[in-house]
């Protein structure tokens, strides 16, 4: 059985990928987790201390799910990696009748002006991925399998993470990923 701490993580990350942040009150919190608001205040100082560990878990389960056996799968072609990751998160989009969007997308657009404290691991998380991105694009061009169309890896990185963000945001906005699938589309070009 999880812990009241877990409980309050889970239903509190299912809420503000549902509502948002702000349009998620503590009420609904405690209602969705089944714990009094004293024992929230036992393990959270307050909402935004709540939102930063919300943050790190979701982070910590992208990786898992998402990062690790995408661009972290060594036993595909750099290429393959980075498509893996669109992939992924098509299905989800599929899985999910496009109207979930991306957490971290979601909360971005939403906190990036309210909370510089929740808005640093949202940046970080997509320094992350950049990263990452970068480091697959340098491996498939090294290994000749990636043109890049004459791009540096470093100038495909952040636009192929907003690519995959616009993907992510369209197939909300529209409920259809098509947005998604043509992505993946042009960043088969891209990466040549």
């Amino acid at each position: 059985m999880a812990s009241n701490k877990d409980r309050i993580l889970e239903a509190a990350m299912d809420l503000f990928h549902d509502h948002g942040y702000q349009g998620t009150g503590l009420e609904d919190i405690l209602s969705s987790s089944g714990v009094c608001k004293s024992n929230f205040y036992y393990h959270f100082k307050s909402k935004e201390e709540l939102g930063l560990k919300v943050i790190e878990r979701k982070v910590d389960e992208m990786r898992q799910s998402v990062l690790e056996p995408s661009l972290g799968n060594t036993k595909l072609s750099p290429k393959q990696r980075v498509l893996e990751l669109f992939e992924r998160m098509l299905s989800f989009c599929d899985e999910n009748e496009c109207r979930k969007g991306c957490f971290f997308g979601n909360l971005a657009l939403e906190l990036s002006d309210c909370s510089e404290e929740l808005r640093k691991p949202l940046s970080r998380f997509f320094s992350e991925m950049e990263t990452e991105i970068e480091a697959c694009l340098k491996e498939g061009r090294k290994q000749g399998e990636l043109s890049l169309q004459g791009l540096a890896p470093v100038e495909l990185a952040a636009p192929i993470v907003s690519l995959w963000q616009g993907g992510m945001l369209l197939t909300k906005t529209h409920k259809d990923s098509r947005a998604m699938r043509d992505g993946i589309k042009v960043l088969t070009v891209c990466m040549g």
